[in-house]
């Protein structure tokens, strides 16, 4: 496959998928650096800081392993992983709803909601049609 026969839309939407992961990555990384803060903040022990940044870097860690692998098969015009990359972002988004708002996750949010425009903009469907259509 050429890149130039990738449309804009699908190009702006991978690469929002995977400035998504990357963000993830760093700001789960950047917890951890802040962790005295987070005990501060949460009143907990540093054992219940520990076990609480672990479940969050064990999620975050899922997240990016399906973002990277599905924006790859989304890439290879596969419409499915259109779809699962959508309902992961669903799934993450009330992650982090759950676990709480920040600056930082709603950065998250929006870049999640501006890869879903882009994921799902026509030209996007067209050129996954394309392959199905040969």
């Amino acid at each position: 496959m050429k890149h130039d026969d990738t449309p804009r839309s699908v190009r702006i939407a991978v690469g929002l998928w995977l400035a998504i992961a990357v963000f993830v990555l760093f700001t789960t990384a950047g917890l951890w650096f802040q962790r005295g803060e987070v005990q501060r903040l949460t009143g907990w022990t540093s054992g219940q800081v520990t076990s609480f940044l672990g479940t969050l870097t064990a999620v975050a860690v899922i997240f990016v392993v399906a973002y990277a692998w599905l924006t790859r098969l989304f890439l290879k015009r596969k419409n499915w992983a259109r779809i699962a990359l959508s309902l992961i972002a669903i799934v993450h988004m009330i992650w982090i709803l759950f676990v709480g708002i920040s600056a930082s996750s709603l950065v998250t949010l929006l870049l999640i909601c501006a890869a879903i425009v882009f994921t799902w903009q026509a030209r996007t469907a067209q050129w996954l049609a394309e392959v199905r259509e040969q």
